[in-house]
């Protein structure tokens, strides 16, 4: 699937930073499967999850997260 697709996201730009799960589940202090969960699309970071994932990975919370649901409850 492209990395485009919401899902995938998370992990192309993980990658691109040259971080790991493990690594980002650290600094945002929650468990490496939360990581992994948000990645697939199982489970939703919160808005301040997603602004700290994005100072994290050095991207827009948009960029990230492009959800019309997150945008309604913060403007982003």
């Amino acid at each position: 699937m492209p990395f485009w697709q919401r899902k995938n996201r998370l992990g192309y730009w993980r990658k691109i930073r040259g971080l790991n799960q493990e690594a980002v589940a650290r600094r945002l202090r929650v468990a490496r499967r939360t990581i992994y969960h948000w990645e697939l699309d199982i489970t939703e970071p919160t808005v301040d999850q997603t602004e700290a994932l994005a100072e994290i990975l050095g991207v827009s919370a948009r960029e990230l997260f492009p959800c019309a649901a997150l945008r309604k409850r913060r403007h982003i």
